[in-house]
């Protein structure tokens, strides 16, 4: 085997192997948020995952848009249909509102799936049905426009 031969399936390899391992990334790109409650003192409470005991609403980073979670509800994330059927319905309103705190995991889980989607290898993702597929460029650029928006959340 020759070196330019083993260069090239190294290569493959890496590519391979990143692409497993953030396709988690890549699909749930479009699930980052948080949930807000109130608790007992009736303060705000803003948290990653639901409260068992109390209803809530799941907050979508990327788009502002919420959906109402019931109490002791399994998702992690409610489905972004659904959230954009409440956005539709909902009025503008101002106002604070609360922003999750900067985490260095999530952000250098980010930086590493912007790098990838900033290369110029083919990116794929696995579907509900196991099977996976290749993403046009709209669907990159955005992909790439939710990693920009992660990174101003979770990055310093």
């Amino acid at each position: 085997m020759t070196a330019t031969n083993l260069r090239l399936r190294s290569s493959r390899w890496i590519c391979a192997a990143a692409l497993v391992a953030l396709s988690p990334v890549l699909m749930a790109a479009g699930q980052t948020g948080y949930y807000r409650w109130i608790d007992d003192k009736g303060a705000p409470q803003f948290t990653q995952k639901p409260p068992a005991d109390r209803p809530s609403e799941f907050v979508r980073t990327a788009t502002g848009t919420s959906s109402k979670v019931e109490a002791g509800s399994d998702e992690s994330a409610p489905d972004a249909a659904a959230d954009q059927q409440t956005a539709a319905n909902k009025p503008a309103t101002g106002g604070l509102e609360g922003v999750p705190d900067k985490d260095p995991a999530k952000c250098e889980q980010t930086r590493n799936t912007q790098g990838i989607l900033n290369s110029s290898a083919r990116i794929r993702e696995k579907g509900p049905d196991g099977e996976y597929r290749y993403l046009n460029p709209d669907e990159i650029a955005e992909q790439k426009r939710l990693a920009e928006e992660a990174i101003k959340i979770y990055c310093n």
